[in-house]
């Protein structure tokens, strides 16, 4: 999370509050709510369907979720004289088909005329496509023992069903699954993304995921890291589903081994040289073969350079001379960072009391005392929480 100044941070927050006053829903003490609406089928299926609807709730000091009501439906729902409790985030949860569609009613504007938009499941992928595929290795720092590389995916679902693989299927294969390829010996992967809550099965040849995958746009950011003795990176990405366009940057000076259908170019990133490699139009079923090779890693003057801007502050107050200017030069600077300090420590402490709620929650669903929808849905939420304080 970045540090603004103090001026920046105020004006935000002042804006944050006006806009939170002139919500049509804004809520100041606990108080008795109605929601009314209807579910729509976005996949335009005239039948006549049964919605299971649950409005729900979860306290943020506990990990049980709270149920507050059910009731089944074809199209209409109402729930009446609900008592709001300012410490609870309240929620509604669709449950059709086996997928789970989740709606915050901290994202709804008119509790009286909620529109709660589902679709039908469906098992062939064909309708996903992969509009980027973006590879990214960072230019090395001189203090760091690994190479660290991120990856962000763009896919559509251009169809109007949610596709969500069958995981019962004996014949399952990575053409049912969103599947991704990783080079060998890759460590400490992490994957994130805005699709609804799934799981990540990590394999030897990359990851995959069970995520349902409504129609719309979306999108998959993962990192890993590689040994910092790594003389080369070789890739076999495997695109299932296409790539509208793919791109691998990597810093300046780095050498490729590489198949004659990817052009290298290079770009300035945050003032950082990249070479890119870059493909567009790759079919469903092709892929790319290529290595990475001499990586450039921080010399003798790059690090005493990093040591240095790392320590300026500390070199400058020692060189300056006169106590007068040095005294002004301490109060700054520790008025600075006691303000850095108490913020990353606010901070720390939240995300610290989110990552345990976690590990409650995952001892829990361990010892069978929380269902899995519930657990997946809540998990989801708390991540979301960590991502949005970062």
């Amino acid at each position: 999370m970045n540090i603004y100044k103090k001026y920046t941070v105020f004006y935000v927050g002042i804006l944050l509050l006006i806009s939170s006053l002139m919500s049509t829903n804004f809520i100041l003490a606990d108080e008795f709510t109605n929601f009314k609406g209807v579910i729509i089928n976005g996949s335009a299926v005239d039948k006549e369907q049964t919605y299971s609807i649950r409005l729900l709730a979860i306290q943020d000091t506990a990990s049980d979720l709270i149920e507050i009501e059910k009731t089944e439906t074809t199209k209409l729902f109402e729930f009446k004289n609900v008592l709001i409790n300012t410490n609870l985030t309240y929620f509604l949860m669709v449950d059709y088909q086996g997928v789970p569609a989740v709606f915050f009613i901290d994202d709804i504007e008119d509790f009286n005329n909620i529109e709660l938009i589902v679709y039908e499941r469906s098992f062939l992928p064909e309708s996903i496509e992969v509009m980027d595929y973006s590879i990214m290795i960072p230019h090395i720092s001189p203090d760091s023992n690994i190479i660290s590389v991120l990856g962000l995916i763009s896919l559509n679902n251009i169809s109007t069903s949610t596709f969500m693989a069958d995981l019962s299927d004996p014949n399952l294969s990575g053409l049912n699954l969103l599947r991704f390829s990783l080079p060998e010996k890759f460590e400490n992967l992490s994957v994130d993304s805005d699709l609804p809550p799934g799981n990540v099965m990590e394999i030897p040849t990359g990851f995959a995921l069970s995520n349902p995958i409504p129609p719309g746009d979306h999108q998959i950011l993962y990192s890993y890291s590689m040994p910092y003795n790594t003389k080369s990176i070789k890739y076999v990405i495997k695109l299932p589903f296409g790539a509208e366009n793919f791109k691998l940057l990597a810093p300046g000076k780095t050498s490729f081994s590489k198949p004659d259908n990817l052009e290298l170019n290079s770009t300035n990133v945050d003032g950082k040289v990249y070479e890119v490699l870059k493909a567009s139009n790759i079919q469903k079923g092709e892929s790319i073969s290529l290595e990475v090779i001499n990586i450039p890693v921080p010399g003798a003057v790059s690090k005493i350079t990093f040591f240095i801007k790392q320590n300026v502050i500390a070199i400058t107050v020692v060189s300056v001379s006169g106590f007068f200017l040095i005294v002004l030069i301490l109060i700054a600077l520790f008025k600075n960072y006691s303000n850095k300090l108490s913020s990353d420590q606010n901070l720390k402490k939240e995300n610290n009391r989110l990552i345990d709620k976690i590990i409650e929650l995952d001892e829990k669903y361990r010892n069978k005392k929380v269902e899995k929808e519930d657990y997946e849905i809540l998990r989801s939420g708390l991540k979301d929480k960590i991502k949005g304080k970062i």
